[in-house]
């Protein structure tokens, strides 16, 4: 199994755990704005906590030794975010969420679904470039093994070659 050393990678300056961050708190006030009263508080309850677990998802999974439990932990915060997704439409589709707020979390919820997918597409692609070799954190934060110049700020997330 391909592994990928610690040093030189903080999570934190990444731009999915960024938005994955930032989409978190979104939700938690969404969730504190709410009023569904007693019979749909297990919903406030669900979204809640959908929201850290995502964004712990993809902290675990950066940080993990194996570059396939980094795709695992991005794996399971886009299943996060289809939860999410399932229970915002719910609201939208009931009136409690509505207007611009409710266009505001689903944008930002779609662009973290793009971000999340063009990171996990960016790994695999470096997984297939060198799958025998011991995948460095030069690969997240430099060059790639050919020399490439590799960033994670391009306009559709995640790594690229530049």
């Amino acid at each position: 199994m391909a592994m990928w050393h610690l040093e030189c990678r903080n999570v934190y300056e990444l731009n999915a755990w960024q938005k994955a961050d930032a989409f978190s708190t979104l939700l938690h006030d969404v969730c504190r704005d709410l009023d569904l009263g007693r019979d749909k508080e297990w919903l406030i309850y669900l979204l809640q906590q959908a929201g850290p677990r995502m964004r712990e998802a993809v902290e675990k999974g950066w940080n993990r030794e194996h570059l396939a439990e980094c795709l695992f932990g991005i794996s399971e915060a886009l299943t996060f975010l289809a939860l999410i997704d399932y229970y915002l439409l719910f609201l939208r589709h009931a009136g409690y969420l509505t207007g611009e707020r409710a266009d505001e979390v689903d944008g930002r919820l779609r662009e973290l679904q793009d971000e999340l997918a063009a990171l996990a597409g960016r790994v695999r692609e470096a997984l297939r470039a060198c799958p025998e070799d011991s995948l460095s954190s030069s690969l997240w934060h430099g060059t790639s093994p050919r020399g490439d110049v590799i960033s994670d700020s391009d306009a559709t997330g995640g790594l690229f070659v530049c």
